[in-house]
């Protein structure tokens, strides 16, 4: 019987088929890859690869037009399959993009099934760019809070950051090129812990402890550098990763894995100095796993990448309101906070303001994809 990957890549819904059939090309041996759709023309982007359609029934071989109550019903259809492909794996990377129907009403459901039967699941999530729409944008903060509470971990990445990482006049692709090195990035952290060979090795156990409890608050970062003093530069890039400082971005988390991986010229030293630097911006106070690479590609490359949780934090019991009986399922321990509040802050609570399709409440510099300078 063959043996299930270390890690197993999934792609859910258009957007997160279309982004991992581009990194497949470039994925280590460790990782083994799925689609998962309702459209079967997903399915067409990488030949070869697992695939389970869902939603049979429900949408015929098509899309779910943006319907997010028939994204979740599709992926409920077909439980005992993606429980399968899921079964033996420690751990499940899902990408997949919010504000449409599949990935908006399936992520939740498929990332409970995964982690039900014993993974560890991590999912970056993309949300809709602030031209796309009231409903889509709604749709994305909804689902991501739902979301959170069923994966152990999640990143946001999103769409109007990633226009930020190129010039106003690049194509739309060189955009989403910085979204594939950053998951990429995570991919090949997470599978160094399950490769021999290491300059400095990690425990597998150890990794997944990390992220041993799901709704817990996720930080990822990456970063790149070359040539003299490459070390401290790949670190001071994923200290200032847009992954680590937009919005809803967790700052600080407990527990930290820090890979570092260069070419033949890394030395035990210039990798410890990277994992200080990155502690000293992240934390990483109760545990920080280490796990540094020599990769002879990279020449004079090196790339840090940085996974980190804390537990999830209780809230008090909220006041009960008058009438409601003690033990009522209604009244929540504690709740997340909403991706909406988090992005627009203090207009959190009220309703979107749309002029020209774009939600105004949403900081400017955001909206109109203006690169901050980095700090010196």
């Amino acid at each position: 019987m063959e043996r299930p990957p270390s890690i197993l890549l999934v792609g859910l819904g258009g957007a997160g088929c279309s982004i991992v059939a581009r990194l497949a090309a470039r994925l280590p041996p460790e990782i083994g890859v799925a689609l998962i759709d309702t459209d079967t023309r997903s399915f067409q982007q990488l030949p070869g690869a697992t695939v389970v359609q869902i939603g049979r029934a429900q949408t015929r071989g098509m899309g779910t037009g943006g319907e997010a109550a028939l994204g979740s019903a599709s992926a409920e259809s077909d439980e005992a399959a993606l429980r399968r492909i899921f079964t033996g794996v420690p751990i499940v990377v899902m990408v997949t993009g919010l504000g449409g129907g599949t990935g908006s009403g399936a992520a939740a459901v498929v990332a409970g099934y995964a982690a039900e039967v014993g993974a560890t699941v991590l999912t970056f999530a993309t949300m809709p760019f602030s031209h796309e729409g009231e409903r889509r944008q709604r749709q994305a903060n909804e689902a991501t809070g739902v979301l959170g509470l069923k994966c152990h971990g999640l990143v946001v990445v999103h769409n109007d950051l990633l226009l930020q990482q190129v010039a106003t006049d690049a194509p739309l692709s060189e955009s989403f090129a910085a979204a594939d090195a950053w998951v990429g990035g995570a991919l090949r952290a997470l599978a160094g812990a399950f490769t021999p060979g290491a300059l400095v090795a990690a425990d597998p156990a150890a990794l997944r402890s990390i992220l041993a409890n799901p709704g817990s608050p996720t930080l990822f970062a990456f970063g790149v550098g070359t040539g003299e003093g490459a070390a401290m530069k790949a670190a001071r890039a994923a200290s200032e990763c847009p992954l680590a400082h937009g919005p809803s971005s967790v700052t600080k988390v407990a527990s930290l894995f820090v890979h570092v991986t260069g070419g033949p010229t890394l030395t035990t030293t210039a990798a410890f100095e990277a994992v200080a630097a990155v502690r000293t911006r992240f934390g990483g106070e109760t545990s920080t796993i280490v796990c540094a690479r020599v990769n002879p590609d990279l020449g004079d490359r090196i790339e840090v990448s940085v996974l980190g949780a804390s537990l999830p934090a209780p809230k008090s019991p909220a006041k009960a309101k008058k009438g409601a009986k003690a033990g009522d399922p209604s009244q929540p321990m504690f709740e997340f906070a909403t991706e909406e509040a988090m992005r627009r802050g203090l207009f959190g609570g009220t309703p979107m303001t749309f002029i020209d399709g774009q939600d105004i409440d949403v900081p400017t510099y955001i909206r109109k994809a203006v690169r901050l300078p980095a700090s010196p």
